[in-house]
C-alpha cells in the first residue's frame, strides 16, 4: 500500500470513530497474516495490555477474525469488507443511540412539564404528548407539515361523511402542498372504515368512484395530484389504528371520536425513530400489496 492511501485510510477510519489503537491494530494486521497478540503489540505499537481489549473492539465491528489456536491468532478481514461492516455498524449504533437519546429526551420533558423549574418551554410538549380535540389537533399538524424535511404518510379513513367534512380540510391539504413544493415526499392512504370480504364487484366499483371523487376535491386544494412527489391510494379495508409518519421520526396515532366517526378525538404525538421505523415498514407493506 502506498504512503497516499495508508493516509487515506486512516483518515477514513478516524472519522469512523476508531481510536488510534485500534487503527493502528488494523493496520499491523493487514500488512500480514495471522498474527498473535504478542506480534500485534510489537507490530502496531499498542501496549500488550490493551491488545485483547483492542481486538475484541475490531471483532465486533466486523473487522478481523479471531483464529481458534494456541496461542490465539488474529487476521485482518479483507479491507471493502471490513470497511462495509464498520459503516455498517456505525449506523446501527447511531440509530441506537438517537433512540436512547430520544428516551431520555421525553423524559426529561416530561419531569420539566410536571414541575415548578423555571425553565422557558413551549405551550405543547415536543416528545411526547396526547392532544385532545380537532381544534388543537389540525394546527398541531399543519405545524409539523410545515416543519417536515422528508417524507409525510398519512392514514387517512373513508366514510359518508367523508366528502362533506373535506370541504372544511383546505388548510390542511393547502399546508401539505407546501410540503410538497418544498420536496418533502407525500403518500397518502386512505381506507375504508369496515371490512367487506369478499367485495361484489357492484361495491368494488362505488369505492372506487367516492375515492375519484376525493382526489377531484383535493386537487381542488391546490394539491397536484399528478406530482411525483405525491400519490395518493385506497384500500377496500379498515385499518386497524391509523398513524401518521412524519419524517421517519414523528408519529401522531389517531383516535377516532366514538360519537363522530368524521371527527380524530385524540392523537397521540411521539417522536420515537425506532416506532416510526416500524410502523414505516407496515405502511408500505400495505401501500405495495393491498392498495388500489
Amino acid at each position: 500500500m502506498t504512503v497516499d492511501f495508508i493516509q487515506e485510510l486512516k483518515d477514513f477510519l478516524v472519522k469512523a470513530n476508531l481510536s488510534t489503537y485500534c487503527i493502528n491494530t488494523y493496520l499491523a494486521l493487514l500488512d500480514s497474516s495471522d498474527l498473535t497478540a504478542k506480534e500485534i503489540a510489537k507490530s502496531s505499537g499498542v501496549p500488550i495490555g490493551r491488545v485483547y481489549e483492542i481486538l475484541e473492539e475490531l471483532d465486533t465491528k466486523g473487522m478481523v477474525t479471531i483464529h481458534d489456536s494456541w496461542p490465539k491468532s488474529f487476521s485482518a478481514l479483507p479491507l471493502n469488507r471490513a470497511l462495509y461492516n464498520l459503516v455498517n455498524y456505525q449506523t446501527k449504533e447511531s440509530k441506537r443511540k438517537a433512540t436512547f437519546l430520544f428516551d431520555q429526551a421525553k423524559i426529561l420533558e416530561a419531569k420539566l412539564y410536571s414541575s415548578d423549574i423555571p425553565i422557558k418551554t413551549e405551550p405543547s410538549k415536543i416528545f411526547y404528548s396526547t392532544i385532545l380535540g380537532t381544534k388543537d389537533i389540525i394546527p398541531l399538524y399543519i405545524q409539523y407539515f410545515n416543519e417536515s424535511q422528508e417524507e409525510i404518510l398519512i392514514n387517512e379513513f373513508i366514510n359518508d361523511t367523508t366528502l362533506k367534512v373535506l370541504s372544511l380540510a383546505e388548510t390542511f391539504f393547502q399546508s401539505l402542498n407546501n410540503a410538497l413544493k418544498r420536496g418533502v415526499q407525500v403518500k397518502v392512504l386512505w381506507s375504508l372504515e369496515y371490512d367487506r370480504v369478499p367485495l361484489t364487484e357492484d361495491q368494488r366499483k362505488k369505492e372506487i368512484t367516492l375515492f375519484n371523487k376525493i382526489k377531484n376535491q383535493i386537487e381542488e386544494f391546490g394539491l397536484p395530484t399528478q406530482n411525483e412527489n405525491f400519490d395518493m391510494k385506497f384500500i377496500h379495508s379498515r385499518v386497524p389504528t391509523y398513524y401518521d409518519i412524519i419524517d421517519k421520526k414523528r408519529v401522531l396515532i389517531k383516535l377516532q371520536n366514538p360519537s363522530r366517526p368524521w371527527q380524530i378525538f385524540a392523537s397521540l404525538n411521539i417522536v420515537d425513530p425506532l416506532l416510526a421505523r416500524e410502523l414505516r415498514k407496515q405502511y408500505y407493506a400495505v401501500w405495495q400489496f393491498d392498495s388500489t
